[in-house]
């Protein structure tokens, strides 16, 4: 288990360009540029990437038709969204979509609605489908056989860097608060 999460936190710093324990400093992740400026879309239809949001992020990955691990993973968000208002945190959360074939920004603007998510403070996205596969990609977050399942998030600097792999769970909302107030280092 450990090794998995080593594996998918140095291919997410791979793709951003940063240097991981065990890549080479400079070599960029095959196939991909910076992560952090793959085009998204977010639930009112403004278009943003990664490095443009600016602030330590806590990012999710769901599809909007499971009904296992994704709702557990959206509340989780939704109760770290009001923990970060509460504590004054100036973090953002952002859930992306693992479907972006039948996820369309208007898809998830339906769950970030649904959730009510201030776009200021929690951003749901999606956007081309190649462009949210790459990103996918990216962050080696699995897809299989249709069946899709967010089990981490991830953590961004200010400069959209992947810094932290949390493993989603009961505790994993204060753990992610932790990091965020640390700016994403923690």
């Amino acid at each position: 288990m450990l090794r998995r999460i080593a594996s998918a936190l140095a291919f997410a710093l791979a793709a951003t360009g940063t240097p991981a324990a065990g890549t080479q400093a400079g070599v960029p992740h095959a196939a991909t540029a910076d992560a952090r400026d793959i085009p998204l879309i977010d639930q009112t239809g403004a278009p943003f990437t990664l490095r443009q949001i600016g602030r330590p992020t806590a990012v999710i990955f769901v599809a909007a038709r499971c009904g296992d691990a994704c709702p557990i993973a959206e509340a989780l968000f939704a109760k770290l969204s009001s923990e970060l208002r509460r504590g004054h945190v100036d973090a953002r959360l952002l859930t992306v979509t693992l479907d972006p074939d039948a996820d369309s920004p208007f898809a998830m603007a339906n769950l970030a609605r649904a959730f009510r998510a201030d776009p200021a403070r929690w951003r749901w996205a999606s956007g081309k489908p190649d462009d949210v596969r790459r990103l996918l990609d990216a962050f080696n977050v699995p897809r299989l056989d249709g069946k899709f399942h967010g089990t981490f998030a991830y953590v961004l600097d200010a400069q959209g860097i992947p810094t932290r792999l949390v493993l989603l769970s009961t505790s994993a909302d204060a753990e992610l608060l932790g990091y965020l107030r640390a700016g994403g280092r923690g």
